[in-house]
């Protein structure tokens, strides 16, 4: 029974299984695309085109502030103080003139105008900064054409970082423009930990001499270090919850990437120890104590660097948690003997050998058991090693060790010292009792 034709099933030519091959050769006509397959393939293009944007769209948020304002203050506002000591009253009067104005033009609601009078502002107070303290940078670094120089690029360099920060605050831009806030975050955040600490180790050095300045360099570095390289999640990326496993960011949420977190790093190890080379050459190694110095300030930035790869400083190294703990055992046992090797010969037998009760050379054998012993454990502590209670026991055995150590080289009364040893035999055993009972 015939159905309507209606009602038909649709069959293809193509499809047929009864339709023959008349001819071979390609239809002439096949070279020409449809326009309507040309215009579905624009609406694919298109589509994807669409969600690829939407997909890096999404990769940006639309942030309310600057959320690292407090780390930027502590680097900055202290540099900006220095320079305008340096400057004096010309720098002084053009920054307040040039901010009135950009107070003035944000008051009435000029946004744009303000955010070009704050740059403007910099830009004179800089043209001021080089016509009145040029004469004295010379001076400062005895005619020296080259360090002042490099000392006028650091203080340009630091007004610039300012005009940075200052624009990261105009909230129409954060909005408008969510890429440039991204790549100005990362220009501050790659920046400040070399021209902060530089700046800071100069105001250190005019204020108490350039004697011990390789130390202070070290320590701002550190601080700095822990300020900016330890990575932190950028206010201005979109914080992907659901990668976050066991309360870790995602990689590409973080404010620096490999390159910038590689620099500071060499930063922090070597720029501290050729600074001290490159002032102290004449002594370098007149005594044994200016070869301790070189040990000082390269292994002890080394340690804190350890430790700062407990908080992540070195993700761009490896993602495998294994290998990083080996690394920070390993590196910082080595580290750790060279550290209190050299504080012993430079610091302890140097500055405090006369508070030292015993002859020697008993005295070196107590001591390196006080420090290495009291140091080792800290270490242990501090990299999360103390946590069973095996290690426990271990760590209070060292304590009481190194205590009593530390009691016999400062001439403490051997009868308390006794007393305590006692009473931390029964407390160890009594410690011990417990945790077999407790396995």
């Amino acid at each position: 029974m015939l159905q309507p034709r209606a009602f038909r099933p649709h069959v293809t030519l193509s499809s047929s299984n009864s339709a023959p091959s008349f001819s071979s050769s390609p239809n002439p006509n096949d070279s020409h695309p449809s326009p309507s397959r040309h215009l579905h393939g624009n609406g694919v293009s298109s589509t994807s085109a669409s969600s690829a944007s939407s997909a890096s769209s999404r990769s940006l948020k639309t942030p309310s502030s600057f959320a690292h304002n407090y780390r930027i203050a502590i680097a900055l506002i202290p540099s900006a103080l220095f320079l305008l000591d340096l400057g004096g009253t010309p720098v002084v009067a053009t920054l307040v003139v040039g901010l009135m104005i950009s107070y003035i033009l944000d008051a009435l609601s000029l946004k744009p105008a303000a955010f070009f009078a704050v740059w403007f502002s910099l830009i004179f107070a800089q043209l001021a900064f080089f016509l009145s303290a040029s004469s004295s940078l010379l001076a400062a670094f005895n005619s020296s054409v080259a360090v002042a120089a490099i000392a006028s690029f650091l203080c340009a360099h630091t007004t610039f970082l300012l005009g940075v920060w200052s624009s990261l605050q105009f909230k129409w831009l954060l909005l408008e423009n969510p890429s440039i806030a991204v790549a100005l975050e990362r220009l501050l955040f790659a920046c400040l930990p070399v021209s902060a600490s530089s700046l800071f180790a100069w105001a250190a050095i005019a204020a108490v001499g350039i004697n011990n300045a390789a130390y202070y360099l070290a320590a701002f570095n550190c601080c700095f270090y822990w300020l900016f390289s330890v990575p932190r999640v950028s206010s201005f990326k979109t914080k992907h919850e659901a990668r976050y496993h066991g309360g870790e960011a995602p990689r590409d949420s973080f404010i620096l990437g490999p390159l910038e977190s590689c620099i500071h790093t060499l930063n922090l190890l070597f720029v501290p120890l050729l600074f001290h080379i490159a002032s102290h050459y004449n002594i370098l190694l007149s005594s044994a104590a200016s070869f301790c110095d070189l040990i000082l300030l390269f292994f002890l930035p080394f340690l804190f660097q350890l430790y700062a790869s407990t908080r992540g400083a070195l993700w761009w190294v490896t993602s495998n948690p294994n290998q990083l703990h080996s690394i920070r055992i390993v590196n910082g046992a080595v580290a750790l003997v060279f550290v209190v090797v050299a504080l012993e010969v430079r610091v302890v037998f140097h500055a405090f050998g006369r508070y030292i009760q015993v002859p020697p050379p008993l005295n070196y054998v107590l001591v390196t058991i006080t420090m290495l012993g009291g140091s080792a454990a800290a270490g242990s502590y501090a990299m999360g090693l103390v946590s069973d209670a095996l290690s426990s026991v271990a760590f209070t055995t060292s304590a009481i060790v190194v205590s009593a150590a530390g009691a016999v080289v400062v001439g403490f009364p051997l009868l308390v010292s006794r007393f305590r040893i006692v009473n931390f035999i029964h407390r160890l055993a009594f410690r011990f009792l417990y945790c077999c009972e407790a396995t």
